[in-house]
């Protein structure tokens, strides 16, 4: 992993996710290295030639670009992160997520964390000051077979529902993210009953999905760990492949009577 240190211009940027109205990320790039990943775009930016994935830019300035913006009142919802996650492995060394969270404790802005990290746990205590925060814990699969697969370098599933637990018994807001749900891998009966049972017995109040995002990249790489690992599920990731639309609202039928069991919504956005 390619780790490298620069300055950034802001910190606190507008955001386009409805419900959110400003984002923040810390980092760039991402050592978790999952395969599916949506924020490879973002390597156009870095001027870096090493593969999305193996390498992250820590923003050292990060923190005192978040003061300057807070010095005029902000109002609304600020998400952390929506390109990067803010509790990956370089987070024990820079604390910056920690530091934002410190920041953000003296503002009126409402707070939206999503991670695939148990880190989060460290920052509980500034966590149960917040009034207005919610902490997502994306989970893929509860296989670890399948999820150290698709996430290499992200704790395994039952770590992330040890956190899900310990924060919604320390009164924390809570919600899992289902995503992406991976044609043939993630998106059967099983699998998505299992992670909302297990929600539901940890407390959380909510559980949100999104289906694949059919990039070139993410199709390209999922193709390639379908293909070796599990050879049988191909003909149903390239049927979702060329038909993301009809995929979609399969996923959306499915959702409707599987979410309603174990006493969540579908049809809310995260």
């Amino acid at each position: 992993m390619l780790i490298t240190e620069k300055e950034c211009r802001s910190a606190l940027n507008r955001c386009g996710i409805p419900g959110i109205d400003y984002c923040l990320n810390p980092y760039t790039g991402c050592s978790h290295g999952c395969l599916y990943c949506y924020a490879s775009f973002m390597k156009k930016f870095c001027h870096i030639p090493e593969e999305w994935g193996s390498f992250v830019q820590v923003k050292v300035n990060f923190v005192d670009r978040l003061k300057a913006a807070l010095r005029k009142s902000k109002h609304g919802c600020v998400t952390l992160s929506s390109v990067t996650d803010p509790y990956q492995p370089l987070e024990r060394k820079y604390r910056l997520t920690r530091s934002c969270l410190e920041l953000l404790a003296d503002t009126d802005l409402a707070i939206n964390i999503l991670t695939k990290s148990d880190l989060v746990l460290r920052d509980l205590d500034i966590l149960k000051k917040l009034p207005q925060v919610k902490v997502g814990l994306t989970i893929t699969t509860l296989d670890p077979y399948t999820a150290k697969i698709l996430e290499p370098g992200a704790p395994l599933p039952e770590n992330r529902l040890h956190a899900l637990d310990r924060l919604t018994a320390a009164g924390v807001k809570t919600w899992v993210f289902i995503s992406p749900v991976v044609p043939g891998l993630a998106d059967t009966d099983e699998n998505l009953a299992s992670i909302l049972k297990k929600a539901a017995a940890a407390g959380v109040q909510e559980v949100h999905y999104d289906p694949l995002n059919f990039y070139p990249a993410a199709v390209s790489n999922l193709r390639a760990v379908i293909q070796r690992h599990w050879p049988k599920l191909r003909l149903l990731f390239e049927a979702a492949c060329r038909d993301p639309y009809y995929y979609k609202e399969q996923l959306r039928s499915m959702a409707d009577e599987i979410w309603p069991v174990y006493g969540y919504d579908s049809n809310l956005t995260p």
